[in-house]
């Protein structure tokens, strides 16, 4: 920074003072609050307005350029702190930024918008069945994909309407029946097929694929043969099936799902439905225990399933059931034990407890 004082040495030179003999030491001047130059050191018989010439002329463009040169640093020094502390919070920035990000639908009739925190396959997802396409939703355990599809029942303005298949699902649950009186008996699929709305056709893998085929035509012509006779399909009608594997069989994990017709599937547009981090953060909560038992969850999941490779789920289920207890009141040792050690196979259940234990503990110092 620039000085803006001004030694007598330079002062007598430019307005030929002469310096007093009293024996002080040649002082310097500065600017009091009345206007005029004060002396601080030894003494200088001089005109005040021949002072206020030169700090004019000389003396105050030295001091402007000064502030200047110190508010630009100051400046780039706030520049820099704000990138900072930008860097260091992109992560919740981004949370932020996704959790209040307005998703607009544009449908036929109308256009509705949706906040909030979504899976991070949601757009794509209702795109696909605004397009009328049929979807399968293949994912683990707990992943949300039957709140997924309520949900975009809601974003298009479509009623919803679901089944869950299983092993002795029959065909009468889709088609309806007519009784021994002749009357006919409606199904919550023939409601969406023949007025409009999203059907939810969940867990599909773990029923007979004899009796998905019946769905062939009705995906595939637009009409279905019921009990009471040919139905066209409504141009609202949407279907959303969900599976934790792709229709091939049983895996490690889920070892009662079942083999589908290839015919069936090539009807359905496939889209991966797996653990979304934010939506998984959203569901922990915004407690400090909530945060601290995210991370125990996710932990054991990784020992658990990636590195032991156990048959067993740690969905986001056991983060929300876990948060929740929590925040009931219940200790760490109680929850780690109801949501999430409890069905570990006894062999390894140990070791994961004294992980989760170890890190709830370091996360909490």
């Amino acid at each position: 920074m620039v000085d803006n004082k001004v030694t007598l040495e330079k002062m007598r030179e430019i307005l030929g003072v002469e310096r007093e003999s009293t024996g002080k030491k040649v002082g310097e001047i500065k600017l009091n609050e009345d206007g005029n130059y004060e002396v601080l050191e030894g003494s200088l018989k001089a005109f005040s307005k021949d002072v206020k010439d030169y700090a004019v002329k000389e003396l105050q463009p030295a001091i402007s350029e000064a502030i200047a040169k110190t508010t630009a640093k100051d400046v780039d020094a706030l520049a820099k702190k704000l990138q900072a502390d930008l860097d260091k919070t992109e992560t919740e920035l981004m949370k932020l930024a996704e959790s209040t990000r307005v998703i607009e639908i544009q449908t036929p009739k109308k256009v509705k918008k949706m906040t909030g925190v979504q899976h991070n396959q949601f757009v794509n997802l209702l795109r696909t069945v605004n397009a009328g396409q049929p979807v399968l939703l293949v994912g683990p355990a707990g992943t949300g994909k039957s709140y997924a599809a309520e949900t975009i029942a809601e974003a298009l303005s479509l009623s919803f309407h679901a089944i869950s298949v299983g092993s002795q699902t029959s065909k009468s649950d889709l088609q309806g029946y007519k009784d021994g009186n002749g009357n006919y008996h409606r199904t919550q699929f023939r409601e969406a097929y023949e007025n409009g709305g999203i059907f939810l056709l969940d867990e599909a893998d773990a029923g007979n694929s004899n009796v998905l085929i019946l769905l062939n035509a009705a995906l595939s012509n637009g009409y279905m043969a019921f009990p009471d006779g040919m139905i066209k399909a409504h141009d609202d009608f949407r279907i959303i099936a969900t599976a934790n594997t792709y229709g091939y069989g049983a895996s490690r994990q889920y070892v009662g799902r079942n083999q589908l017709d290839a015919a069936t599937l090539d009807r359905f547009a496939v889209i991966n439905w797996d653990i979304d981090d934010r939506v998984e953060a959203n569901l922990a909560g915004n407690t400090e225990d909530g945060k601290k038992w995210l991370r125990v969850v996710r932990a054991v999941r990784k020992k658990a399933v990636e590195e032991l490779e156990l048959r067993v789920v740690v969905s986001p289920r056991a983060t929300q059931r876990g948060a929740l207890l929590l925040g009931a009141g219940l200790t760490f040792e109680d929850v780690l034990q109801i949501a999430l050690i409890g069905n570990m196979p006894a062999t390894e259940r140990k070791e994961l407890e004294n992980l989760a234990k170890a890190t709830w503990s370091k996360v909490g110092a």
